[in-house]
């Protein structure tokens, strides 16, 4: 068995980077409004009889992964789109010690878009939304659950012989058709109201109910589950949020649909659509079955082949639209962040239900059950994930705020419908249901960010103290010293906020740091008279700095040098700012100038005709549009 798993193990690419995929429609988005403050990151756990095993979750995982190798990728940014390209490094295993769904940081030392984890008797499948969505995390989280359990019991190890789906493929791209444009309207709904979390923190919720009683009320009122619950949901924030007789704003729901229902797809990275499910403001519904008759109705009109073409031909066409291609990522992130602001503000919360999981039948009575938490933000301040398995059906809420009224008038509506409810939670909003099946979060994070907010206001504080100091002084000394100090103060800001917190590669950090300096040393220059230090000698030889590090990182790292490549291109177009300086008759001594430019150049031209195919393929990924 252990030759098997050597075996498995050895298929991935020895070249890091050696290959690259487009992300699809929906992935572009997460990538570019992604962050520490929204990770788009949503877990899926499977809940043992037993305490899991570190290092048989290890193995597992490293049998899991060759299943689904286009899951062995890095996010990596272009000039225009991100990408993903492949990942060599094997994934580790942590112990879970902090809040769920957290960011998954692009540059930290692994750089998957995932996140393997256990507590207790649980094993955690985190996962950027960028990657795939419910159903092909549903896949991966059963796939890892059965490795680990072959492991435990000695059982033989059963692998497939291929990935489940072609990931590269992009099925919004493949089902996409040119339709008449069709105008989305939306507007600002009803948002949970109350305290927000600290920044660290999540709650949790969960309420495990038995399908057949749920079922059994789905028969009575001759609806679906999913419609079912929308609409118990919906009920529940209006008998929350509002007085019970009039909405000031709709009360929405964002509804995920799986693609995959109504169109020939196996592909397991995103192929989902939204609808919006909505009571409209002004009178209040009188009783749930109101309700209910409007959310069926709406389901009913919105999820069907037809609307979700006109859908996905909505967003591809944006998409495809040449003059949004040709606008720089930078550009793109900014309007991406107030399109996905605005359309957040549109629904109350999300419910997804990516139906049920499955686990080979020899290892069934293994797992207790399933749960599905997606995360929350104060952009998204509560969602509620769905997930069934062996006749259970988990509903967690995840929530950015200290209260959980929500979710506990849901929990009781169901209750009184006649389905009993146990419930659970993490301890963070809710400690009655706390049953020690969730790490206590650490207060080190928390401790970290205030520390770095307090080094910040002490920044500005002394700058602002320099800038009296400086005009209490000025008269008996004319220097406009303060100045220097604001300047090195915002560089000190700078590299802590963007190179330090952010976990930066070496080589960015390094381009990064010497714009600064460059941008210091100009700033001594210009305050003390403008000598032309700065430019004639300074500035040239960062640039030359610059340069020979760069260098010297792609042969250190030979394998992997094309990560060093946009960097260079960087370096080298920065290179020509002095000659800038010496058009406009800064620079009298411009030998180190022209010295900085040609060996910029060169080694670029070098690495360019060293490079053969491997930088055409290079340029093909970071300017692919």
């Amino acid at each position: 068995m252990k030759n098997k798993e050597k075996k498995i193990k050895k298929k991935h690419p020895r070249i890091q980077g050696a290959a690259w995929r487009r992300l699809d429609n929906t992935a572009k988005l997460f990538a570019a409004v992604s962050g520490e403050d929204l990770s788009s990151v949503f877990r899926i756990s499977a809940n043992l009889k037993e305490a899991v095993d570190q290092e048989l979750l290890h193995r597992a995982l490293l049998l899991t992964l060759p299943e689904f190798e286009n899951f062995r990728v890095k996010l990596r940014k272009g000039f225009f789109w991100y990408y993903f390209e492949t990942n060599d490094r094997d994934p580790v295993i942590e112990k879970e010690q902090s809040a769920p769904c957290r960011f998954i940081d692009p540059h930290r030392a692994a750089r998957f878009p995932f996140r393997v984890s256990y507590f207790g008797n649980r094993i955690n499948f985190e996962v950027f939304h960028g990657l795939t969505d419910g159903l092909g995390a549903l896949r991966f989280a059963s796939r890892l659950t059965e490795h680990y359990l072959e492991l435990k019991k000695n059982l033989p190890v059963i692998t497939e012989e291929k990935e489940f789906s072609p990931l590269k493929e992009d099925d919004y791209l493949r089902y996409y058709r040119k339709l008449p444009k069709r105008h989305y309207e939306s507007e600002p709904a009803l948002q949970v109201s109350g305290e927000f979390l600290p920044f660290d923190q999540m709650g949790i919720l969960k309420g495990t109910l038995q399908v057949a009683d749920l079922k059994a009320q789905c028969r009575k009122y001759g609806v679906s589950i999913t419609k079912y619950l929308a609409a118990a949901l919906l009920w529940s924030v209006i008998r929350t949020e509002t007085d019970g007789k009039n909405l000031k704003k709709p009360a929405a729901l964002n509804l995920p649909v799986n693609l995959r229902s109504f169109f020939d797809s196996e592909t397991l990275a995103n192929f989902f659509a939204v609808v919006n499910i909505s009571w409209p403001k002004g009178r209040a519904p009188e009783n749930f079955r109101e309700v209910l008759t409007n959310v069926s109705r709406q389901m009913d009109e919105q999820i069907v082949k037809e609307r979700l073409e006109e859908t996905i031909s909505y967003n591809v066409s944006n998409e495809k639209k040449w003059y949004v291609r040709a606008i720089p990522l930078f550009i793109k992130h900014l309007a991406m962040e107030l399109i996905f602001l605005r359309t957040s503000r549109a629904h109350t919360m999300t419910f997804s239900n990516i139906g049920p999981a499955k686990i080979r039948e020899d290892l069934r009575e293994d797992v207790e059950d399933f749960e599905l938490l997606v995360g929350a933000s104060p952009k998204q301040r509560m969602k509620c994930g769905a997930v069934a398995y062996d006749g259970k059906l988990c509903l967690a809420f995840t929530s950015a705020m200290a209260e959980n009224r929500l979710p506990e008038v849901f929990f009781r509506f169901l209750e009184d419908q006649g389905i009993p409810v146990e419930q659970e939670s993490n301890g963070i909003t809710d400690r009655e249901h706390d049953k020690g099946r969730y790490p206590v979060i650490a207060q080190d994070r928390r401790k970290i960010k205030k520390a770095v907010r307090m080094f910040y206001l002490s920044l500005v504080f002394v700058s602002v103290l320099a800038g009296i100091v400086n005009l209490a002084t000025y008269r008996q000394i004319p220097f406009k010293w303060s100045l220097l100090t604001a300047g090195a103060a915002a560089y000190v800001a700078m590299t802590l906020k963007f190179s330090v917190m952010r976990h930066a590669s070496l080589s960015g950090i390094l381009v990064r740091q010497c714009l600064g300096i460059q941008a210091i040393l100009l700033l001594i220059d210009t305050l003390t008279g403008l000598h032309g230090w700065s430019v004639d000698y300074a500035i040239p030889c960062v640039v030359l700095f610059e340069v020979a590090a760069i260098l010297l990182m792609m042969l250190v790292n030979r394998l992997n040098w094309q990560s060093y490549f946009m960097y260079q291109i960087a370096i080298t177009v920065l290179s020509f700012i002095p000659l800038i300086f010496w058009k406009i008759g800064w620079t009298r001594h411009p030998l180190l100038t022209v010295l900085s430019v040609v060996i910029s150049v060169a080694a670029l031209l070098a690495t360019v005709l060293l490079g053969d195919r491997s930088v055409k393929r290079e340029l093909r990924r970071r300017f692919h549009v």
